[in-house]
């Protein structure tokens, strides 16, 4: 681990995912302080040494770009100047039970940052993702819901997990088992729409940056719409050979600008907001998790239970 450019990570965004964390991620990108990894949500600390096979629909072709070797992951960090502050992005290193472990073994000084959202509400977010994506069948999200025990016993991957990954109480105290407190920085999805400036003076006083004065903040993985072309959709969000070559050689913002046209075409019928009373039905199962998360931030979430 000797040369800078393949040391590891100094910042990791750990999740929550549909929390806003891809738009975090590449507004923080955006600091010319910063080196991004390469690979946005390269998961190596969930899945070092081999990756599992996931049984679920369309999982292999969502998650193809998993790292497991260290060799590999290294490599997502080679050109990163002297000076740079090296980070990345994945978001199911919240939920993983492993991720805290693996990540203190390579990178115990890292910076941590959390994004939450209320967990009924990021649930419904991930069910959109998977429609939006062409995976999921299940037109009643509460059905779909009740379904995950029996699909992840199925061996479907955690993208299904739409209420397990809402337990942050829990996941964050895994990763405090770790790393000291002072290292994480959790943030809420509610500031993050309402202030984004506010809260990204959070991140750059957590990273030890200097603030970037009106740093360009844009929507990310927006799955309220739904793809008019089914193909277009899938070579702007799987694995392949575009894809990659674009990543290699476009600047961010050529990147953001072909995004933002192929989405006006494609992306059409809205979908139906999360019906309040399956919201404050399901809300119930967190009560306890909300309180520990309650503890760790000194937030009043009491929003999140109505």
């Amino acid at each position: 681990m000797s040369d800078a450019g393949a040391s590891p990570p100094e910042f990791i965004i750990i999740g929550a995912a549909k929390a806003g964390s891809t738009a975090l991620f590449r507004a923080v990108a955006r600091h010319p302080g910063v080196f991004a990894c390469r690979e946005k949500e390269p998961r190596f600390f969930a899945f070092a040494g081999g990756r599992p096979v996931f049984q679920g629909p369309r999982d292999e072709r969502a998650l193809a770009r998993i790292v497991t070797e260290e060799a590999a992951y290294r490599r997502l960090f080679l050109g990163a100047r002297a000076g740079l502050l090296r980070g990345e992005a994945s978001t199911v290193y919240l939920y993983s039970d492993k991720a805290a472990r693996v990540a203190h073994q390579y990178a115990p000084k890292a910076r941590l940052i959390a994004m939450l959202r209320q967990p009924v509400e990021r649930g419904y977010s991930q069910w959109l993702h998977q429609h939006h994506n062409g995976a999921e069948t299940l037109a009643d999200f509460a059905d779909a819901w009740d379904a995950e025990p029996d699909r992840l016993r199925a061996g479907w991957a955690y993208l299904w997990a739409y209420r397990g990954r809402g337990f942050y109480g829990r996941q964050l105290d895994q990763w405090l088992e770790h790393y000291p407190r002072e290292q994480l920085l959790v943030l809420f999805y509610d500031d993050w729409i309402a202030q984004p400036q506010d809260t990204l003076a959070r991140v750059w006083r957590h990273l030890g940056l200097e603030p970037l004065p009106n740093a360009t903040i844009r929507r990310e993985n927006v799955t309220s719409r739904q793809p008019r072309w089914r193909w277009l959709q899938d070579m702007m969000i799987y694995d392949n050979a575009l894809r990659r070559s674009a990543q290699r050689t476009l600047p961010l913002a050529w990147r953001d600008a072909v995004t933002d046209l192929a989405q006006r075409f494609n992306l059409t019928r809205v979908a139906p907001p999360l019906d309040p009373v399956i919201r404050r039905r399901l809300t119930v199962e967190f009560y306890d998790d909300l309180k520990r998360v309650e503890d760790l931030t000194q937030r009043d979430l009491d929003a999140w239970r109505r």
